[in-house]
């Protein structure tokens, strides 16, 4: 049974092991570990998902799921709670970027966008500034309810 719970510090070497596994960048990961949610089989790390906050922008960053758990449901499930997390912090955005899966974002609502508009507070992101490769598809979501006029 797989259950999902919130990153301590203490989870960094089981994070990075799995981004590494999957060639995901890890630069800043330990500046923002706690905005991780990881995806667990008993005690194993088998997924994880973060979030980085600059300035009322976020970041969707280090969507993974270990090889043999692909395909239950769990990145979905990550996905959404990072959503979650980013709506309790009140951010009015949500990007990323990603190499591989833009077509599994989109089904989440979000839309490819040239790198240079996401938000320029992101630029303050290790993803942003290099550990992602430029040509890696940037995607965006706003989440911004819309006004009741």
């Amino acid at each position: 049974m797989i259950t999902y719970c919130t990153a301590t510090s203490s989870d960094l070497p089981e994070v990075r092991a799995l981004l590494a596994a999957a060639g995901l960048p890890q630069a800043g990961l330990e500046d923002h570990i706690l905005n991780f949610m990881l995806a667990l089989e008993g005690d194993k790390v088998v997924g994880c998902a973060g979030l980085e906050a600059h300035q009322g922008s976020g970041l969707l960053r280090s969507l993974v799921v270990a090889e043999e758990y692909r395909g239950m449901g769990i990145g979905a499930k990550l996905t959404e709670g990072m959503l979650d997390l980013a709506r309790y912090k009140n951010l009015t955005s949500l990007s990323l970027l990603t190499e591989t899966a833009a077509d599994f974002f989109s089904r989440f609502g979000f839309a490819v966008v040239p790198r240079a508009e996401l938000p320029a507070a992101l630029l303050a992101s290790q993803e942003l500034q290099g550990a992602c490769p430029d040509t890696a598809i940037a995607m965006t979501l706003s989440l911004t309810p819309p006004s009741e006029d």
